[in-house]
């Protein structure tokens, strides 16, 4: 797994994206059976979806725990959420 050097939620991810973009960006859950439904037409294998929807239900609050893969790949650290935001807030707009 690929990782930032900070433990941080989607939710912190999403308040960081809109604080760097200047916008009012929030998270919504969209529910379960309409996220499943969709994901499923979308991508045909109604067990993956399952373990993804539980996955990212997880880690709207829970981080996912931090690797050092950048640092040992790359031979430098791993840029923070923050800076990848900025360097790519014209995707966001």
């Amino acid at each position: 797994m690929v990782t930032g050097p900070e433990a941080i939620t989607h939710r912190e991810q999403v308040r960081v994206i809109g604080e760097v973009i200047g916008r009012d960006v929030r998270w919504e859950d969209l529910p379960p059976d309409i996220a499943r439904e969709e994901l499923t037409a979308a991508w045909g294998d109604a067990a993956f979806v399952q373990s993804r929807l539980k996955a990212w239900e997880r880690f709207a609050e829970e981080p996912e725990r931090v690797t050092d893969t950048v640092p040992r790949l790359l031979g430098r650290p791993a840029r923070t959420f923050r800076q990848w935001a900025e360097d790519h807030a014209s995707d966001f707009r």
